[in-house]
């Protein structure tokens, strides 16, 4: 696989900040892909397609205005807007590839990246964990989502679920307490 030419110290910051994140980009790219979606495309490649975007757009990062996770599922819910718009789109022959790598090249995200999607897509407490998930109740399931994984803030998060930001407070209390006897992974919870 080839490697993309860093821009600058960007990529050194951004190879720091990354792996940290992966896991919960991981495990959100798995609960943002619906069962029509996921004969299309796989969580590890939407993972690698976010990365790319990620990479590319880095040097506008600022983190006296973001942290890192928030900015990173900011592009990362865009990138799966786009992705849908082109399976949308796609022809029928090209739906029957199953994987965005095989609809838009990846070819530029460095072995690094696709070895950590491999091993979150293969890693076993990840799996438990969002079997778990899955479990919730919606409302829980998407407190789960905004709060712990794309670290929104509360308010933010009560805003999207249509409640008081007490509510959404409590339940994410709640619901940390239990996802951290479920041996989440290290990473990712936006809290940890």
């Amino acid at each position: 696989m080839a490697t993309m030419s860093p821009p600058g110290r960007a990529a050194p910051a951004f190879a720091q900040l990354y792996p940290a994140v992966a896991p919960a980009l991981h495990a959100w790219a798995s609960m943002r892909l619906g069962s029509g979606d996921r004969g299309r495309i796989a969580p590890e490649d939407l993972t690698q397609e976010v990365w790319l975007r990620a990479f590319e757009i880095f040097a506008k990062f600022d983190a006296a205005r973001m942290a890192f996770r928030p900015w990173l599922f900011a592009v990362a819910k865009h990138v799966l807007l786009e992705v849908r718009r082109r399976l949308r789109h796609a022809r029928p022959e090209q739906a029957a590839l199953g994987s965005t790598s095989r609809l838009w090249a990846l070819d530029q995200v460095p072995e690094e990246v696709t070895s950590i999607s491999r091993r979150l897509a293969k890693d076993e407490a990840l799996q438990r964990f969002l079997d778990r998930l899955h479990q919730l109740d919606p409302v829980e399931l998407q407190t789960a989502l905004h709060c712990g994984i794309e670290g929104m803030p509360q308010a933010e998060a009560a805003a999207r679920l249509g409640e008081l930001p007490a509510t959404t407070a409590k339940r994410w209390q709640r619901l940390r307490e239990h996802m951290r006897t479920w041996g989440a992974p290290l990473g990712l919870l936006a809290d940890e």
